[in-house]
């Protein structure tokens, strides 16, 4: 089984970050992460990444859109239960989602089950970073990346950095030391420029993207929280709080 995180371009022409996670004794270790330049790249990488024993999807996008307008339900149940903690808000519908939904359906024609209750060898679920991090690290405001000054953009990674160590090295399951690891963790910030940090964001979005579906291979659907329906779309989250309340 493998776990696979996708932090999705919004068009076909954006880049997008893929890391590939594999259980170990342990925990679970990153076996690579990746930039990856438009669709065709990320299509490429999908098709090299699935594994022959299976493996769980991880999307930071939407993947069941049907709404032609307006914000899905299970949008508006993530903003009413993270607003406090200042989460971006997004309306995803069958316009400002066109490429994300696309994608998931060409998924979905490649065999993945997009139920996370599934048996199914391939899963493709949908999750949120922004929330992630909140019930992950235990904070009051995600780490934000990707916009503002290049000089708070690096600030924002070196946190999010410290808060993976922090957390997801001791985590359940446990982020193991690799190689592909060191080289997301150890990447010198002052030596970026603009494109090469994006890169980098990318991948560290990945990463925690990666980490959801290795949370639901390893807790299972009752350690995690379900917003939305299989029908309308849904958002999945890692939840300590219920394997807390399990163990």
């Amino acid at each position: 089984m493998r776990y696979l995180g996708l932090d999705l371009g919004w068009t076909p022409r954006d880049s997008s970050g893929g890391v590939i996670l594999e259980p170990a004794d342990g925990g679970v270790r990153v076996v690579s992460a990746d930039s990856l330049r438009a669709h065709e790249d990320t299509l490429r990488w999908l098709a090299r990444s699935r594994g022959r024993t299976g493996c769980i999807l991880a999307m930071n996008a939407p993947i069941i859109v049907e709404n032609l307008s307006g914000s899905r339900p299970c949008d508006k149940q993530l903003a009413e239960h993270f607003s406090r903690y200042r989460i971006d808000e997004y309306a995803n519908n069958t316009v400002s989602a066109s490429h994300p939904r696309t994608m998931a359906k060409g998924l979905v024609r490649m065999g993945f089950d997009i139920n996370p209750s599934s048996e199914a060898a391939e899963r493709l679920i949908e999750t949120h970073t922004q929330s992630a991090q909140v019930l992950l690290f235990g904070i009051d405001r995600p780490v934000r990346m990707k916009a503002g000054p290049i000089g708070g953009r690096k600030e924002g990674v070196a946190r999010l950095r410290e808060l993976v160590v922090e957390k997801l090295y001791t985590g359940t399951p446990r982020l193991l030391p690799s190689q592909a690891l060191d080289v997301l963790m150890s990447a010198h910030l002052p030596d970026l420029n603009g494109t090469r940090l994006g890169e980098l964001e990318e991948r560290l979005e990945a990463l925690l993207v990666a980490y959801v579906a290795a949370w639901l291979g390893e807790n299972g659907v009752a350690g995690c929280a379900f917003l939305g329906d299989l029908t309308r779309g849904y958002i999945l989250l890692p939840d300590p709080s219920r394997t807390e309340s399990q163990g």
